[in-house]
């Protein structure tokens, strides 16, 4: 219990601190903004486009332009899981979109915000996609692909030791108590 007590002290130290907003963390606000606002509106196009086309066989040429077989890796059987239901739902692709937009954007405003939150929000959020980042690299590299694999691990080096998240820790309990 005593633990408990500890942990939720020091979460809620954490995630109420403000954190200093620097050169590289303006670049992360800008990136964030530009990217959620990108898929925001190419959500918006989706969802819109898809009530008047047939989305359904452009999921499908998706899955054939990716070799997605059922025998191969797990993110290559979840990725064919996903195409599969989306392509019987054609809004699903633009509310996907829309929602990551979204996410973008939140973690843009946490940051502007001065949160801690929304530094541990962008590397969680990041770092979730790195692995289909790098095999997307790896099995059909372009420029573009590389630029925006090597600007998110940045991002993720950058946020996790200059601002050292996860290995902080209140001084005192006095300190995880303000």
């Amino acid at each position: 219990m005593r633990r408990l007590r500890a942990l939720l002290a020091w979460l809620r130290w954490e995630m109420t601190r403000e954190i200093e907003v620097d050169g590289v963390i303006r670049l992360i606000i800008l990136e964030r903004f530009l990217k959620g606002s990108v898929l925001l509106v190419g959500g918006i196009v989706l969802v819109v486009a898809g009530a008047r086309t047939d989305l359904h066989q452009r999921v499908n040429d998706l899955q054939v332009q990716l070799a997605l077989e059922p025998g191969r890796h797990l993110w290559r059987r979840a990725l064919t899981w996903v195409l599969d239901r989306l392509g019987s739902h054609p809004d699903a692709i633009g509310v996907a979109a829309i929602l990551y937009g979204l996410l973008e954007c939140v973690e843009g405003v946490g940051l502007v915000l001065r949160r801690r939150w929304a530094e541990y929000l962008v590397v969680l959020a990041t770092s979730a996609f790195l692995p289909l980042e790098i095999s997307e690299v790896i099995h059909r590299p372009t420029p573009l692909k590389a630029v925006a694999l090597l600007v998110n691990i940045a991002i993720v080096v950058y946020l996790v030791w200059r601002k050292r998240l996860f290995m902080e820790r209140p001084r005192s309990a006095e300190t995880a108590a303000a």
